[in-house]
């Protein structure tokens, strides 16, 4: 397979990380995410990929902690007099109607907004925001580096459900694919082993399961094959693939 993505990947040399919007997404939320303990170090696009999961779950939690605060302050004159089960009641009236609007994925029927907390965190943040009322829980929202949990691992759900930038495609927990439109490159992770590889010509939605296929089972010679049969490629790359083809058989 090296050598067909090295074929491939001479004719795109566009990345995520590397594009100025990217980095200046990067540069907005790292200082903040470094300070709450949620270190990353952007070197590829599979570090890219990772920081977008991670924004999308910070974006999730200021967007629950924001609408908490204003519904909050829109019952202040209430909120001291009725019961906990009653300001529950109200509170979750309006704020499932963001809630509803954010990204979320489900693990064993629950509901997770934010991959660097635990499930305890996350059911807080889905159902018991009251709970950061009691003295003890209410700097977690403000300071949240001491509840962040290194060890949380949500596989690809979050990907399936648009955490990244990126389609997921196909695959499990240990082998899966994911396509970026934009860049027109896919994205291999196996196990430990990862690799992107780049297209220089727009593909449909057919050619990019069909290829994702075919990258995730390692399938070289059919790879080939068929790029050549669908000429999904420049002349330049296609020529190349040619040849490399009349080697192989």
């Amino acid at each position: 397979m090296r050598k067909v993505y090295k074929i491939l990947n001479k004719y795109n040399k566009n990345y995520l990380y590397k594009q100025k919007e990217n980095r200046r997404s990067v540069k907005f939320y790292l200082k903040d995410f470094e300070r709450q303990g949620l270190d990353l170090k952007i070197k590829d696009d599979f570090d890219y990929l990772e920081f977008t999961v991670l924004r999308s779950s910070y974006e999730n939690m200021r967007s629950i902690q924001n609408a908490f605060f204003e519904i909050k302050e829109s019952l202040r004159d209430l909120w001291t007099v009725i019961t906990y089960q009653e300001r529950h009641f109200l509170l979750y009236q309006e704020l499932d109607k963001t809630m509803d609007e954010l990204k979320s994925f489900e693990v064993e029927d629950k509901r997770y907004f934010i991959t660097y907390f635990d499930m305890l965190m996350n059911a807080y943040y889905d159902h018991d925001m009251l709970m950061f009322e009691n003295p003890s829980y209410v700097k977690y929202l403000y300071d949240f580096k001491d509840i962040v949990d290194d060890d949380a691992d949500y596989g690809i759900e979050p990907l399936k459900q648009g955490f990244a930038q990126i389609d997921y495609i196909v695959g499990d927990d240990e082998n899966y694919v994911m396509y970026n439109r934009d860049m027109k490159r896919f994205y291999h992770i196996h196990q430990h082993h990862k690799v992107s590889v780049g297209m220089n010509v727009v593909l449909n939605d057919e050619h990019i399961h069909h290829i994702a296929l075919l990258i995730k089972n390692y399938e070289k010679e059919e790879l080939i094959n068929y790029l050549i049969e669908q000429e999904l490629g420049s002349k330049k790359v296609l020529k190349k693939l040619v040849k490399l083809q009349k080697k192989l058989s």
